[in-house]
């Protein structure tokens, strides 16, 4: 089965950063021949912040429908640097995984990760049970003052429900793949770049800058397609 891309944000404030890098994505989907998938809003929730939780519910919709391959996620801060990435024989050469995952640094707990990009592997059921506790988790908070408090709180949410999935399953852990942020999840990843707000707490200047970085990646996109084609009267030329 094809390999699906999936992006998410709100409807207002993340929604801007995702109209940069869904160009991005989308190009290097349709290069690849990736399904992509992206939304906007609230799948369920009160509040804006509400919409990280909306990975959750994708991923469990994929599932319904019996979509059986790899998910890959990104979060609306990150974006594809290398558009040449071979992902077909990266995912093929790992299809024992239930999963490929990123070490947050945070600290030196095996399940620390950061899950704004990460990848599922539906066809292995220990990826399923994975999404369904992770879902359960999050059923059980829907009551709790943090959940329903109008300012997201710090550390909480949907990353913290799957770490904590991850701590109290090692053996699920153990099924997935620990991918080194030199390729992907990172400032300085040389595949999938993640432009962490840790990073650069202001969301305007973290807005332009993944903007910049975008528009210069997809102007070399755009002039190594270019390069590739027969000689021909520039008129014939369709930038994209």
């Amino acid at each position: 089965m094809t390999a699906c891309l999936i992006q998410s944000s709100d409807a207002d404030v993340y929604a801007r950063m995702l109209d940069v890098t869904a160009e991005n994505i989308g190009a290097f989907c349709r290069r690849h021949n990736l399904a992509y998938r992206s939304f906007r809003g609230l799948k369920r929730g009160h509040w804006q912040w509400h919409s990280c939780f909306n990975r959750i519910y994708i991923f469990e919709e994929l599932i319904a429908e019996g979509h059986d391959g790899w998910v890959l996620y990104l979060d609306a801060d990150a974006f594809v640097v290398d558009m040449d990435f071979p992902i077909g024989e990266y995912l093929d050469a790992r299809n024992e995984y239930a999963g490929i995952v990123v070490h947050a640094g945070a600290t030196p707990a095996y399940w620390d990760i950061n899950n704004g990009v990460m990848f599922l592997n539906l066809k292995t059921e220990v990826a399923k049970l994975i999404v369904r506790d992770w879902s359960r988790r999050h059923q059980e908070i829907l009551e709790e003052p943090e959940y329903l408090s109008r300012e997201r709180p710090t550390y909480f949410g949907d990353q913290r429900l799957l770490q904590h999935v991850l701590r109290d399953n090692p053996l699920w852990f153990d099924s997935l793949l620990v991918e080194s942020q030199e390729i992907m999840n990172s400032m300085h990843a040389t595949f999938i770049r993640h432009h962490l707000r840790a990073f650069t707490p202001d969301f305007g200047l973290r807005l332009a800058a993944i903007r910049e970085e975008v528009d210069d990646i997809m102007k070399r996109h755009s002039a190594e397609k270019q390069a590739v084609l027969p000689n021909s009267d520039c008129s014939d030329i369709v930038p994209g």
